[in-house]
């Protein structure tokens, strides 16, 4: 009998420690810090790399844009970090309030493997939507005594639809060089519209940067034109991510495992 209320009491108490994992409390920064520490005091060290990583994605996840290098995994943790403390809390209040981190990596596990293949397949349409980029071009051109970089592409809408407005990213790039020279990203806005299978020219003078004179002394530099996304004549936007979105998704699940 001793034996039998011995095992009894003892499911109970593991049982007990599994419903009251601690959790968070969003309620104000101070006890969000308290309950952090306290999450963070039972969890071993795989699962404190797990939580810290959903933590900060979760931080970014609604400030990621087409156009941001946040995207990118290796600057999830520099961005979250510089989020202040008031944004940081309404970013994850919503998400973390209540939950265990248990509940925070499976709930984020789920998400992006939902996530992924909708974002691959809407990548992959957006692909044959055929907005296409060709004869990209980078040359310094003298204009009076002042030398300037200037950019020059072609871009054709193989689609169905009008374009009011399309995303650009531009990256210099040589071929041993593991590291763009510079990137940049661009707008342009389709006065009267970009019809279907309509081509046009598109110049710009880059900035910062760019001006670099070394840059004038590459012969082996490469222009790669990336299409982040564009809008119709609603300005309704087409792609919902871009591919670094995208990559980032895909290591942040990853490091999930």
């Amino acid at each position: 009998m001793m034996k039998r209320l011995s095992l009894t009491i003892l499911c109970c108490f593991l049982l007990s420690g599994c419903i009251f994992d601690p959790t968070f409390d969003m309620s104000s920064w101070e006890n969000y810090q308290t309950s952090l520490a306290a999450v963070k005091a039972q969890l071993g060290a795989d699962d404190l790399r797990r939580l810290d990583i959903a933590l900060k994605y979760l931080a970014i996840e609604n400030t990621l844009r087409a156009q941001a290098d946040a995207q990118m995994a290796s600057n999830v943790a520099s961005a979250a970090g510089r989020l202040n403390p008031s944004l940081m809390l309404v970013q994850l209040r919503p998400k973390i309030d209540g939950k265990s981190a248990a509940r925070i990596i499976r709930d984020l596990t789920i998400k992006l493997d939902a996530e992924i293949p909708l974002t691959e397949a809407r990548l992959q349409g957006a692909k044959n939507e055929s907005v296409e980029v060709t004869a990209p071009q980078y040359y310094w051109r003298t204009s009076g005594r002042v030398e300037q970089p200037s950019i020059e592409f072609n871009v054709f809408n193989g689609g169905q639809a009008a374009i009011s407005r399309i995303y650009f990213r531009v990256v210099l790039t040589t071929p041993k060089r593991s590291i763009p020279w510079v990137k940049q990203d661009y707008i342009e806005a389709f006065k009267g519209g970009l019809e279907p299978h309509e081509k046009r020219k598109i110049s710009l003078q880059p900035w910062g940067d760019w001006s670099d004179p070394q840059l004038k002394y590459l012969p082996d530099a490469v222009l790669r034109v990336d299409v982040l996304n564009y809008e119709d004549a609603n300005g309704q936007r087409m792609v919902a991510t871009d591919p670094n979105s995208l990559e980032l998704k895909r290591k942040v699940r990853a490091a999930l495992r």
